[in-house]
């Protein structure tokens, strides 16, 4: 199966009242500022079809239904700020790309669909620092941050219409942050990054790939969403991977 191609006309970002109070409610739980660095281009990668686009309005709206000073964004356009794709290693054919931060999560493509909703989550859950993983699953990703050398990439690759790759989106993600950013979560929208998707040979989603820092490609270990303690366990394989 073949990602490439474009699918579907660009949506924008139009939601009724009642969605918005649901997602203010959700984002009325923050605690902690969140950062966002969002890169995006006037042509959007020479797409004809431009996904930055909706990418923005949907920062925008969260921006808007967060509580006062909680999301903090940071947007940068590859004819204004070659630099900072520069200093972010933000491929300019890539976007739109979020950063969370300095990039301990990455969304390569638009988090459009059922991803909407593990991009919220990730934001609630990183603002309140409650990650939802086993407290088993917390202390070993700890003690990776301490002790780690080397990082692992996990990439998740997803498209919209996907019901379960916000799940092992979100798993990702929170992986990420309980390890410090030893291990970094890259959610990939299939459609829109066809060469990654076609490079591992998936053919569903959500596929998780996972590869160990300075190697040159990594391995596909999971179709599906994957269960916390084997994610856990391959990750601590590719810590030590030589």
């Amino acid at each position: 199966m073949s990602f490439g191609g474009l699918y579907g006309e660009v949506p924008h970002i139009e939601v009724d009242d009642e969605t918005r109070d649901i997602i203010r409610e959700m984002l009325s739980q923050m605690e902690k500022p969140v950062e966002i660095n969002f890169f995006s281009s006037g042509s959007c990668g020479n797409r004809e079809t431009n996904w930055c686009v909706p990418t923005e309005e949907l920062i925008d709206l969260l921006t808007q239904l967060a509580p006062s000073g909680k999301l903090k964004v940071n947007k940068y356009t590859l004819e204004r700020d070659v630099q900072m794709f520069k200093k972010f290693g933000v491929e300019p054919d890539r976007v739109p790309v979020v950063y969370f931060g300095d990039g301990f999560i990455q969304y390569l493509g638009a988090p459009m669909g059922e991803e909407v909703r593990a991009f919220i989550e990730t934001v609630v859950r990183l603002s309140t620092g409650k990650t939802g993983l086993r407290q088993k699953t917390r202390t070993e990703l700890g003690n990776i941050a301490k002790s780690a050398s080397r990082r692992v990439f996990v990439y998740t690759v997803v498209t919209p219409s996907c019901p379960y790759c916000p799940y092992a989106a979100l798993l990702a993600n929170m992986f990420a942050y309980e390890s410090g950013g030893k291990v970094v979560s890259i959610v990939v929208e299939a459609y829109e990054n066809p060469d990654i998707a076609d490079m591992y040979g998936v053919t569903g989603v959500p596929a998780v790939i996972l590869q160990a820092e300075g190697t040159a490609m990594g391995e596909m270990e999971f179709v599906g969403v994957p269960p916390e303690h084997e994610l856990l366990e391959r990750v601590k394989n590719y810590m030590s991977h030589s």
